[in-house]
Formats: C-alpha cells, structure tokens, sequence
C-alpha cells in the first residue's frame, strides 16, 4: 500500500516511527491486554454504554472551549429529525468537514467525539458538523444509514448559509462505512462535485466479514473479534443489494483524494487495506497508513502514536482544503 504522504518524518512519502512511539504503544496495549474485550453484538451493553454516556454529559455543561463553540442543531429532511452537531471556528471558515462517529452503529453520539472534532475545527480553521444518527440498537441499519444520506443532502444544500464552498467527509470504525455511503449517495445525485476529500480512521467497509475480522479471535484487543462479526450478521439483513455487503463492493470510480489510516493490530485492518486498494485502483488518488502496534480505535488512546495519527488527519485536511478551490464548473484541482 501507498504509505501516507503528510507528516513524515523522512521526508520520501512514507511515514516513520519513533522508538518512543512504539514503546509507549507497546506498553499501553500490555495495559489493554488485562481489559476485558468488548462484545459489540450484545444489545444491553449498547444500552448501558448510552446511558452512561448520556448521564454523564447531562453533568457537564456543554460550551464554548477556547476557540472553538458547539452550536446543536437540529435538521428536518425526508421525514427525519437528525441531529448536528456544529463546532464553529473563529473567523474564516476553509470548509466543512462532516464526521460520523463509531460505535459499531449500535451506541455512541456526536458529542462523545469533541475530543477529535474539536481540534480539527481549531486547528484546521474548519467548520465542523459531527451528525447524530439513529444509532441501531434495533438493528434497523438501514435506518442508520438513511439518516446520515439525508444529513449530508441537507449539508450539501446549505453550504452557502453554513458560509463554506467544500466539504470533507471522515468517521471512524463504523463512521468511515457510514461516511462512504454517504459519498456515494452525493455521487449518485451529482454533487460530489463539492466534496474535497474522504478519510477513515479504522473504518469498517465489508460488511460481510473481510478476512481479517474472521480470523480474529477474542484476544484482540479492545474489541472480541467474533463478536464484531455476528453483530454485522444482524444488521446486514436490513439493508439490500449492494449495500448489504458494504461499500468495499461498490463502484468508487470519480471519488475525491482519500486518506485511510488503519492499526496493525485490529482486526478488521483488512476492511481498510481492501478499500483503499480498490479506491486507488479506481481513482489513483488513496493513500493508506498502516500504524504498527496499533489496535483498533488507537487514536483515542493517551499515546503518541495517537497523537501522530491525529496530526496526520488534521495536515490532511488542511492541505485539501488549501489546494482545492471550487470553480464556476465545479470542484477542480487547482492550487491557489
């Protein structure tokens, strides 16, 4: 696979590894290994983990954060609430980026993910919208999936009041499946015109199991293998065709640049080895960073390998969003 091209460290297009980056890796995964495996398929843990969550947040006040202030909003499209969440950046705004959150589609919310959209609204001087989908505990995945096409319609329809031109979008685990359809929905309806770049973070795109996810056993870390692969066999049956086995079957020819960063150590690094692959295949424009020591979810993690993947997200942005301009005829690839 192509190595990633922004922020490294010896300068030749791939991306390097410190000693120390490894060995703070190393040691926080010792830690995981004492951790007891989270079982994605078992709905009641799903319904724990939201209440918790929701129980907490309702303790913390919820305002601005040095630069950046959380603006909720919510979105009437096709017969659907959906919530967004709006990380507003001080003065100009390049773009938007648009980020769906993990979870396993079944639990977790778009505030849970200030600590990643934060930074990049800062940082990147993006606006951010983190959309609050029907998480489906009821595993109506289709459902899921209907509300985060809709979210990015309405986006896409009101850049001009959300005063930006172009938009990236990301996710991580399940966000990156649920971002990817999403693109492939605006392509399908013309406007990917408006899209400057997709990225995943440990994303999930075959949904019938790639071979990784299969092979993997309750020792992996963070998450119990089988489990993740029998809660895809009881979402899949909601949804149809193509769809039911992910966007790593689709057609992904005229899609923007891509970034996928992917963990050594997860077990559905496949998923992103895969699409990416295919992506560049079809389009010539993916680049593929494989983190070693790395589990899933490992951005997260008070680590310096996260911290080195969360950089190369935030300098990925930044560089699509300076080097694209939207033309009267569309999206062009021309530098300022």
């Amino acid at each position: 696979m192509r190595g990633a091209t922004i922020g490294d460290e010896a300068g030749d297009g791939t991306l390097s590894f410190t000693t120390q980056e490894l060995s703070g890796a190393r040691k926080f995964n010792a830690f995981l290994g004492l951790l007891p495996r989270y079982h994605v398929d078992r709905r009641w843990n799903a319904r724990c983990v939201q209440t918790m969550t929701k129980a907490a947040q309702s303790l913390v006040p919820d305002g601005p954060i040095r630069r950046g202030e959380a603006v909720s909003r919510v979105v009437v499209a096709n017969g659907r609430e959906i919530g967004l969440r709006l990380i507003v950046p001080k003065g100009i705004r390049h773009g938007l980026y648009v980020h769906f959150h993990g979870g396993a589609w079944v639990m977790g919310n778009a505030r849970l993910d200030d600590g990643i959209t934060r930074p990049i609204a800062r940082r990147c001087q993006t606006l951010v919208a983190a959309v609050d989908f029907h998480n489906a505990i009821d595993d109506r995945l289709d459902v899921t999936v209907h509300d985060c096409r809709t979210a990015v319609d309405w986006l896409v329809d009101h850049l001009p009041e959300l005063q930006v031109k172009r938009i990236i979008l990301g996710g991580e685990s399940s966000g990156a499946h649920l971002a990817a359809e999403a693109l492939l929905h605006l392509r399908q309806r013309g406007k990917a015109e408006f899209v400057a770049g997709f990225i995943s973070m440990c994303g999930g795109f075959d949904l019938t199991g790639s071979e990784s996810l299969r092979q993997s056993t309750g020792r992996s870390l963070v998450i119990d293998g089988p489990s993740a692969l029998r809660n895809l066999q009881r979402l899949t049956p909601s949804l149809s065709g193509r769809q039911a086995r992910g966007p790593r079957f689709a057609d992904l020819s005229s899609l923007p640049p891509a970034l996928f960063i992917a963990g050594a150590l997860d077990p559905i690094i496949d998923d992103s080895l895969s699409m990416s692959l295919h992506w560049q295949q079809q389009n010539g424009n993916a680049d593929c960073a494989v983190f070693p020591e790395a589990p899933h979810g490992f951005n997260r993690f008070p680590t310096k390998l996260a911290a080195k993947a969360n950089g190369l997200v935030r300098a990925w942005i930044s560089r699509r969003l300076e080097t694209i301009w939207i033309s009267p005829g569309g999206l062009g690839g021309q530098s300022r």
